[in-house]
């Protein structure tokens, strides 16, 4: 068994930021656009999110008043999915562990976004998203 069938490309990763207007600015000199912006409730109650893009790297930065203790750290990396549910049944058949053990849905995201996180044995997570 293997979750190699249930991984797609590279989707995008989670910065989170203290400060989301230096963000902005900082990508934007590397030519970035601004996909989306909004205020979400789900995962920082509340919190400013804003979907940057250029050429194919793609970063979802989020303020938090606490982020990793080391300046840069990430928070996840994702990749794309065309099963979530297939994904998902596969890593909890292999025993990976899971952040939470249910397929999360983001409503804020362009379209409605399927998503969970496994948890490596850094602590780091690994999100796929549908």
């Amino acid at each position: 068994m293997s979750m190699k069938r249930y991984v797609g490309e590279f989707h995008h990763y989670g910065l989170p930021t203290k400060d989301m207007d230096a963000t902005i600015e900082f990508y934007k000199k590397l030519g970035a656009e601004i996909v989306f912006e909004a205020t979400v409730q789900e995962a920082c109650k509340p919190c400013r999110v804003v979907h940057l893009r250029v050429s194919n790297l793609y970063v979802e930065a989020y303020e938090r008043d606490e982020i990793a203790g080391k300046a840069g750290a990430l928070d996840h990396i994702a990749v794309s999915t065309d099963d979530i549910e297939g994904a998902f049944a596969e890593a909890k058949a292999l025993g990976l562990t899971f952040a939470k053990e249910e397929i999360g849905v983001s409503d804020y995201w362009p379209g409605t976004a399927k998503w969970f996180h496994l948890v490596g044995p850094s602590g780091e997570l690994v999100e796929f998203a549908q």
